[in-house]
């Protein structure tokens, strides 16, 4: 393309695009390099954008009923995911609370009585456990 470019390429483009360019555009286009050469790159890129789509073949009724199907499935599936998450997730927050309201006292002083690296060991197994759940059901 030409290194000036002309302030009416757009309008050209448009035209172009929508299918009809007008008398004063064509006019314009034949007058001006940058808007000449547009039209012959455009106008061929639009052409073979056409034929492709009268070529492309249409799936069956069939076909685009299954994939509907299939979309509302996948998604219905990830929305009761992300319900069952949130759901998990607040009851745990919730058994986490309750734990630490009825025996925070309890075991605040019982844990005093525990080493570090028992402490650690404890508080490493909690928090993996659910983990390790969550992943063997995962994996099937």
């Amino acid at each position: 393309m030409s290194a000036a470019r002309c302030p009416r390429e757009d309008e050209l483009l448009d035209a172009l695009g929508r299918g009809f360019v007008g008398d004063e555009l064509n006019a314009h286009a034949a007058a001006c390099a940058s808007c000449g050469e547009l039209r012959l790159v455009a106008g061929a890129l639009l052409d073979e954008r056409v034929e492709a789509i009268s070529q492309a073949p249409v799936p069956s009724a069939g076909t685009m009923l299954w994939r509907m199907h299939m979309r509302h499935r996948q998604e219905a599936q990830a929305l009761a995911r992300r319900s069952l998450l949130i759901g998990q997730a607040v009851t745990l927050a919730i058994a986490i609370a309750l734990m630490v309201a009825l025996f925070g006292p309890q075991v605040a002083v019982g844990i005093r009585q525990f080493s570090t690296p028992l402490l650690f060991v404890l508080a490493t197994s909690i928090l993996l456990a659910p983990i390790a759940g969550y992943v063997a059901i995962r994996q099937k």
